[in-house]
């Protein structure tokens, strides 16, 4: 049985604050080794210049991205030698996202991967990050939808195309919802402490 920290919550303003003695920000600053990146994403989602705020946002795209993994059991069979990210996305997330390559995720180092539209090796992924056209969505989606791969995307019609966690701003703040359905047909285990801070949790049985 997957054993969870003892503690965890978001801070109101910004979710993602753990409190197990340290902050979600200061776990990020590990994730992210450039420390600019580290910088941004502990600012406020206000208002700064469009080049700026798209890579603060992405930054804290990032972040939860990796803390969601930390908080997610696979089931038995995952390789042991590395944890494999795959993305799918445009040249500034995937930039964004290769500040997570070599880190530590749950005792394995992260092998960052891109994945192209109507790629066909999605299936060798541990979490799938999707940001792209509806085509591109629902093809990749499809491809993983009964393996242990954890999906992560940002489109409004994420969670309606099969994906597991979607992660969008309101309020100035990051926030996400989840499709514990989904989770549950890819054999997946999300934490008690990540499902009580969603925005919503769909709990409709997979079929």
């Amino acid at each position: 049985m997957a054993r969870w920290p003892p503690t965890m919550a978001f801070d109101a303003a910004l979710p993602g604050r753990l409190l197990n003695h340290a902050t979600f920000l200061d776990t990020t600053a590990q994730i992210l080794r450039r420390g600019l990146a580290a910088v941004l994403c502990s600012l406020p989602l206000g208002s700064l210049t469009a080049q700026v705020d798209t890579a603060r946002i992405d930054a804290i795209r990032v972040a939860f991205t990796l803390n969601f993994a930390r908080y997610t059991a696979w089931p038995e069979g995952a390789p042991a030698d590395s944890f494999r990210l795959c993305v799918s996305a445009g040249d500034s997330l995937y930039e964004a996202f290769s500040s997570a390559d070599n880190t530590m995720v749950r005792g394995r180092p992260v092998r960052l991967r891109r994945i192209a539209a109507g790629a066909t090796d999605a299936v060798r992924c541990d979490l799938l990050y999707v940001s792209g056209t509806a085509e591109n969505r629902s093809a990749l989606l499809h491809s993983v939808a009964s393996l242990p791969v954890l999906t992560v995307g940002d489109d409004p019609m994420f969670l309606g195309s099969g994906g597991t966690i979607r992660l969008f701003t309101g309020d100035q703040r990051m926030q996400f919802d989840i499709n514990l359905a989904q989770a549950e047909r890819a054999r997946l285990v999300l934490s008690p402490q990540l499902l009580r801070l969603a925005r919503s949790v769909n709990q409709d049985k997979a079929p």
